[in-house]
């Protein structure tokens, strides 16, 4: 598998995982709707799902560039 390759998996990979946190995030903003009447918080309650699994990709990046390091045979050099 050439480095392209490697990279796009990893990139897919990484946007999948996001995608389904997201996915996540709608399913309870959506089930939270229909059975509280304020919406007001249900909306609020989406904005902290969101934006916990957008915290938890970006911890998620030095893992993603470690695997392609090491995938990649990519030494760094101090």
């Amino acid at each position: 598998m050439n480095a392209n390759n490697l990279v796009e998996n990893e990139m897919a990979k990484f946007q999948e995982r996001l995608s389904r946190s997201m996915v996540v995030c709608q399913d309870k903003f959506e089930t939270a709707t229909k059975f509280q009447q304020q919406k007001g918080r249900a909306m609020n309650d989406l904005e902290s799902c969101v934006d916990h699994a957008i915290q938890d990709s970006i911890q998620m990046l030095p893992h993603v560039v470690n695997q392609l390091k090491a995938n990649l045979s990519i030494n760094e050099k101090l």
